[in-house]
């Protein structure tokens, strides 16, 4: 038998200690597993619940393995045993009618207590405590957009329909400016893009910046809004 990958949080020589142990408690009974020396095993880590496994009650010929197991770090040594057995038992040819989901009895798994822990076949980090994630913070965008508006009182906002399947269009604009003069520009290149008002926030702060002005105005001579007072 061979562990042949093992990308769970367990020891793989530890496992195979373990798993050739619980084989000979099972040959005392059973016999030796026909294609033991044969057996490949595959281990994964287990996330979503402790533990699960599949096996080949014969020998495949095109397969990397024959017992593919799936574990949680979190899993006892009897659950870690009996998951071994349970898919061993189908290698050796049953099917789930024809044996114990828990294949091994007490005296079993006392003898597999008395020379195994579950914590002696973890690899060292599945110790190190993970801090845990951030919460997810909400930023309305919107209402810090509207926050910049008040803020700047050049600075305006209007809401519209969307076009060419965007939901919605942001038309963010420095009243300082002639709108009609820029108009086809202003369209195509900024409200356009403007889908979000994620994207209406960074545009209103490159607004407060100042560059695209400066340059659309040519140091603002021309195009400017000759209605426009500061209030």
């Amino acid at each position: 038998m061979k562990i042949t990958k093992n990308t769970s949080l367990y020891e793989t020589k530890k496992l195979k200690s373990l798993f050739c142990f619980i084989h000979n408690q099972l040959a005392k009974h059973e016999g030796r597993m026909p294609w033991w020396d044969d057996l490949n095993i595959h281990i994964q880590d287990k996330q979503t619940s402790y533990f699960s496994g599949r096996a080949f009650l014969r020998l495949p010929r095109h397969k990397p393995w024959g017992m593919f197991l799936s574990m949680s770090k979190d899993c006892s040594l009897y659950q870690v045993s009996q998951l071994f057995a349970h898919e061993l038992m189908h290698n050796y040819g049953y099917k789930h009618h024809q044996f114990s989901n828990d294949p091994l009895d007490r005296d079993q798994i006392a003898e597999i207590k008395g020379k195994f822990e579950q914590k002696d076949l973890l690899k060292p980090e599945a110790f190190i405590v993970k801090p845990p994630r951030k919460p997810r913070v909400f930023i309305d965008w919107e209402e810090r957009t509207m926050e910049l508006v008040a803020q700047y009182s050049w600075l305006s906002v209007y809401e519209k329909s969307g076009y060419y399947g965007a939901d919605l269009e942001i038309e963010v604009f420095d009243d300082r400016l002639d709108f009609e003069h820029f108009y086809d520009h202003w369209l195509y290149t900024y409200t356009d893009m403007t889908t979000s008002w994620y994207k209406a926030y960074n545009l209103a702060k490159k607004l407060i910046k100042g560059d695209i002005q400066k340059e659309l105005t040519e140091n603002w001579t021309v195009g400017l809004n000759a209605e426009w007072e500061e209030e």
